[in-house]
């Protein structure tokens, strides 16, 4: 099996120390700050705010961020890595629609000489040579590997998966900073998302994580629940991965940050009060337990 870090850095933000990186997105089909999906056009000042608010909540409650770059062309996914570059200082993550706008991705950040601190969403048993040639070019080294498929259910037959060849694949292409998605669809897929998470975790030493948003949301797309409800499910599903010990979250829209990052502060603050208590592992000193919950007993 290939050798990959257990915990790094991408950019300012930490993967594996105990506490999750939380992943917002942006330039998703729906996102009203895009004036163009085709040509990258962005209201400038809508996305400044949103990315300001993310700053000033980071620093509040303590834990770490990077942004999922979702473009649908080429053309579109360079544009927001040329406005991102200078407008946060977060680590990027290259989500494109398809292979060739993620890989024109990959060659903007090499351009641009962000590649450090951006990574891949993601590579999969699908990921193409093309693609993975494409990472390997620009020196990119980080990504999130992705084990939604049709042929691994259950947690351990993701397990499988990553041991069968796909970490070598990574590995292939000069990834070495890897956190896994362990998919999530439904409601009820969430249960075997939260067990993969431990088993992932726990066999492979590797930040596991989700994305909880898909689920949360999903009644809403078809109007059978409302803004208000979504927006409680998803942080009670957000919780239910951070207490599985969830690596990473992505939280869905850049704009949830407003209601998400406070409610993983808590959640963060309460599991490390325990982790500290029981001597189970160290407690990072920039724990929300330290610098946020505090906050909320003064």
């Amino acid at each position: 099996m290939a050798v990959v870090e257990r915990s790094f850095a991408l950019g300012k933000s930490r993967f594996g120390l105990g506490k999750p990186v939380l992943i917002g997105s942006l330039f998703y089909k729906s996102d009203r700050k895009v004036r163009d999906h085709a040509k990258g056009e962005v209201d400038r000042k809508k996305l400044s705010r949103e990315l300001k608010q993310v700053a000033a909540l980071k620093e509040r409650v303590s834990l770490d961020h990077a942004i999922d770059v979702i473009a649908e062309t080429p053309y579109a996914m360079e544009r927001y890595l040329e406005i991102l570059a200078d407008a946060t200082g977060d680590p990027l993550f290259i989500g494109g629609m398809n292979e060739e706008t993620r890989v024109a991705g990959c060659k903007k950040a090499k351009e641009l000489g962000i590649a450090q601190r951006c990574g891949i969403n993601s590579v999969s048993c699908a990921t193409t040579q093309f693609e993975l040639d494409g990472i390997a070019e620009a020196g990119i080294e980080t990504a999130i590997v992705q084990t939604l498929d049709p042929s691994a259910v259950l947690p351990v037959e993701k397990l499988e998966m990553l041991k069968g060849g796909l970490l070598e694949k990574c590995s292939g292409a000069g990834l070495k900073k890897l956190a896994v998605d362990v998919g999530i669809v439904d409601f009820t897929s969430a249960w075997l998302a939260a067990e993969a998470i431990k088993i992932i975790s726990a066999r492979l030493g590797l930040p596991a994580g989700c994305a909880p948003s898909n689920a949360a949301y999903q009644p809403l797309a078809f109007h059978r629940i409302s803004k208000k409800a979504a927006r409680s499910i998803n942080a009670a599903m957000n919780t239910m991965m951070q207490l599985a010990g969830a690596g990473f979250i992505i939280y869905g829209p850049l704009k949830a940050s407003t209601y998400v990052f406070e409610a993983a502060a808590v959640v963060c603050g309460i599991m490390d009060y325990g982790a500290r208590a029981s001597g189970s592992r160290a407690t990072d000193k920039e724990s929300p337990l330290f610098k946020y919950l505090p906050k909320l007993n003064q």
